[in-house]
């Protein structure tokens, strides 16, 4: 089967081009003597018996050259959607087979008409709904278009678009997720390995060492460590003597076990900031410098990170890092995404690696 995309020839079973990745279609066949559509690989027509072995093709001749239409649909790539070109309507070229117009047809029900759009030449139907068109049936239902699109309300210009080998908004609005998703991850692998860095911040909050570089500043940071919390618990053991009314001797003793764990507590709130060359924390009763050789490891949370430094016994904790944005740009595309505890942890690792 020869790809209306790219020209490619693939083998018969196949779905989709192994080249560009166009869906094949396999497109119905007309019966010769009551043009009733049969499906591609049949052997007799299902209305009136006849040999469609002699039409001079069998089904599984290959599709010469000349069948394949001059202009081929525009397939969206796998990363990015692009518009599809054409001037005729939905109405005009009908979406599932692109080869006949669509027309008007006036159903009588009991209480109500109902008007729908059908093809001809496919038996595509589309019935309204409001400003919508549902794809309601279509001949051939094995079709590679009717499980794509079948019972599918769409737009008219959805439809339009899809007549001209585009997609819809649902589709469009997956690649756009998809390619956002893609760019984010190499940002992140690309800012882990140190091969890209973050905007230089004009004007830190501290006093910048000999050529040290600011790039990130956020407000509103939250500090926290562990802390040993001690709980004592006791309780009476023994029994009650009454000797008179309201009046009751306890023979017994109390006893109490002391528990201690440890519980993350908010140190303070104040200022973060990462260099090339430390990442600092500057709040109202703590003030921490860390020098990024001596980090030992940095674990991502939703929210923040926590630091394992050296000479210091107590993991540090930075949360309230995803109420800032960051923004990048990458394959020409921009995006604005939360700071995430994963952004922060591969800026700080990256500029390690630049160390």
């Amino acid at each position: 089967m020869k790809c209306r995309q790219c020209g490619t020839e693939n083998p018969e079973e196949a779905s989709f081009c192994m080249e560009c990745g166009f869906e094949l279609e396999k497109e119905a066949e007309p019966c010769p003597s009551c043009g009733t559509l049969n499906p591609h690989n049949a052997k007799f027509c299902n209305e009136c018996g006849l040999s469609l072995i002699e039409k001079g093709k069998t089904p599984d001749e290959p599709i010469e050259e000349e069948d394949i239409p001059e202009e081929a649909p525009v397939e969206t790539p796998e990363a990015e959607y692009i518009p599809p070109s054409g001037s005729e309507t939905w109405r005009e070229l009908c979406p599932a087979c692109n080869n006949s117009p669509l027309a008007t047809k006036t159903y009588n029900g009991i209480l109500s008409t109902t008007e729908m759009l059908e093809c001809d030449y496919c038996g595509a139907v589309f019935e309204p709904k409001g400003k919508k068109y549902k794809f309601k049936a279509i001949y051939d239902i094995s079709s590679d278009f009717w499980k794509r699109y079948g019972r599918k309300t769409l737009t008219e210009n959805e439809w339009t678009r899809i007549a001209h080998g585009g997609i819809s908004d649902e589709e469009k609005n997956i690649l756009e997720q998809k390619a956002s998703q893609n760019d984010l991850v190499s940002f992140v692998n690309q800012l882990n390995a140190g091969n890209v860095n973050l905007s230089i911040i004009p004007n830190p909050p501290i006093i910048l060492k000999m050529g040290e570089e600011a790039c990130v500043v956020l407000s509103g940071i939250t500090l926290r460590e562990p802390r040993a919390v001690r709980q004592t618990r006791g309780g009476y053991a023994g029994p009650t003597i009454r000797v008179a009314k309201g009046v009751s001797f306890r023979m017994g003793s109390v006893s109490a076990r002391s528990e201690s764990h440890e519980e993350l507590r908010n140190i303070d709130q104040g200022t973060f900031v990462l260099t090339n060359k430390r990442m600092i924390f500057i709040g109202s009763k703590r003030t921490t410098n860390i020098d990024l050789p001596k980090i030992i490891s940095i674990t991502a949370y939703k929210d923040g990170i926590a630091s394992q430094r050296e000479n210091k016994q107590k993991t540090e904790y930075f949360t309230g890092i995803d109420r800032h944005t960051v923004t990048f740009t990458i394959n020409r595309r921009t995006h604005s995404v939360p700071f995430t505890g994963l952004i922060m942890k591969a800026a700080v690792e990256g500029k390690i690696r630049q160390i």
